[in-house]
């Protein structure tokens, strides 16, 4: 089962290859076992979508491609306005439109426009405010998950390392050990 993970795009992050130095990845990196926690930003619906994206991989085919406008729609439920502030980027993105459209509208209307006129460049500054902040934000993410599931195959690779150089130890202490067992006794006894 694969570990409960809060992504916007339901897909796993790209991994850029390996650290500086090494030719081929351990057997245990192959598969990197990516974390990422949010408590309390996941809801049961995206659960569900999760699961349903991650159903065309393991075989079983997924009812379509790309969800349609009106299923999008219907998606949206009144408590998702509620938990508007669990989203991730959501805060950002709406204070940043906020500032935006209020900047626009002001200076606006004090360029000469009428109210209504400023009303509408004001919501237009809203929306591309907070569309740009929420895209900035999306991407910063996107490289912060890269950048984790970089660290965490980094960490499992030199746990790996540091387990087979103490398996190695072990063995030589072992065979040093015997051999001066060996060394110490003899074949005959003078008493």
């Amino acid at each position: 089962m694969r570990p409960a993970m809060a992504q916007d795009d339901n897909a796993p992050p790209r991994l850029r290859g390996p650290p500086p130095g090494a030719t081929e990845p351990p057997d245990h990196v192959r598969k990197p076992q990516i974390y990422e926690v949010f408590h309390g930003s996941t809801t049961p619906e995206r659960s569900e979508l999760a699961n349903a994206s991650f159903a065309g991989q393991e075989g079983q085919p997924s009812k379509s491609s790309r969800p349609t406008f009106q299923e999008g729609m219907q998606s949206i439920k009144y408590d998702d306005f509620l938990r508007i502030h669990q989203i991730p980027c959501a805060r950002e993105g709406l204070m940043t439109g906020i500032g935006a459209g209020a900047v626009v509208g002001v200076g606006r209307f004090f360029t000469g426009a009428k109210a209504p006129k400023a009303a509408n460049w004001a919501f237009g500054g809203f929306l591309l405010g907070s569309v740009i902040q929420w895209e900035y934000c999306q991407a910063q993410r996107r490289k912060e998950r890269a950048a984790m599931a970089r660290v965490v195959e980094v960490i499992d690779r030199k746990k790996a390392e540091k387990a087979e150089k103490a398996a190695q130890a072990a063995q030589a202490a072992r065979l040093r050990r015997e051999a001066e067992e060996r060394a110490q006794k003899s074949w005959y006894k003078f008493w």
